[in-house]
């Protein structure tokens, strides 16, 4: 059995969280998971809330043997190109301990803060969820995709490199 440790970055200062991080590593925690969410989703909306991706990126440099995830990246934050760039980019950054978990995206408020489109609904975000892992997961395979012209994604000579260390 393994065991991750789930930090919610909202209502934390940078030392503490960074703190917090290596001392999980250092108690033997194989992994280490940040909450991807651009307002508190827990508590008061307006609690001080980092960003999930660089948050991974600023520890991927500071550990050395915990895996780094999202605990889930919201798939309707960003396009599946620029998903797989950041998984990649984490993934080289922590020298191949990088993990990408993805989800159709739950927290309405913020997507209406930041002017995200929410979709018309569960199902609608599951579709999308859908056509995005083929992209990303063939983006991270090493394909050129050439010409995607998706129900909710265009792409136009879209490469992934370098690729991640991880296969």
């Amino acid at each position: 059995m393994r065991f991750g440790a789930a930090f919610w970055v909202n209502r934390c200062s940078w030392p503490d969280l960074r703190e917090s991080v290596l001392l999980a590593e250092r108690s033997g925690w194989e992994s280490v998971w940040i909450d991807d969410h651009l307002l508190a989703d827990e508590g008061d909306p307006d609690d001080p809330k980092f960003e999930g991706w660089t948050t991974l990126a600023a520890l991927a440099v500071l550990t050395s043997r915990v895996r780094l995830g999202l605990l889930v990246g919201a798939n309707t934050f960003r396009s599946p190109g620029l998903t797989a760039k950041l998984a990649t980019t984490l993934d080289h950054l922590s020298g191949g301990r990088a993990v990408l978990g993805l989800g159709g995206g739950w927290f309405e408020r913020e997507h209406d803060a930041f002017g995200i489109d929410f979709g018309s609904g569960f199902g609608d975000r599951l579709d999308r969820l859908d056509e995005a892992v083929g992209l990303i997961r063939r983006l991270l395979d090493g394909e050129r995709i050439t010409d995607h012209r998706g129900r909710y994604y265009r792409l136009h000579d879209a490469v992934c490199a370098p690729r991640p260390i991880q296969d």
